[in-house]
């Protein structure tokens, strides 16, 4: 989303930035290490298989999809039909149609 913005920054500064947000997994290595994450009992939530999904997913997390975003499922299943490594790993593991379905389980 930002990536206009970014080498806009990059030609008025001369350099290359350096990308922390996702799906670079940089943040995600920040947080693990000041809080002792287990990446196996976490769950990486997200509405957007090229930043939220591709971060989760090359982390080691579980993911889930919420279909409230800008992504499709007909978009999820021609990833997950394809036979390109790239585009697997851009599937979920799980996809919910709105993060509020996800309420009942909390109740529990």
């Amino acid at each position: 989303g930002t990536g206009c913005l970014v080498k806009a920054v990059e030609t008025a500064a001369q350099r290359e930035a350096f990308i922390v947000g996702k799906p670079n997994r940089y943040m995600f290595d920040c947080v693990v290490s000041e809080f002792n994450i287990d990446p196996a009992r976490t769950i990486m939530v997200g509405d957007r298989l090229d930043t939220d999904i591709l971060m989760g997913n090359s982390c080691g997390l579980t993911t889930l999809l919420t279909l409230t975003g800008v992504t499709t499922l007909d978009e999820v299943k021609g990833h997950q039909e394809s036979d390109c490594p790239a585009r697997q790993s851009l599937v979920p593991d799980y996809y919910v149609d709105s993060i509020a379905d996800l309420l009942p389980a909390l109740g529990d």
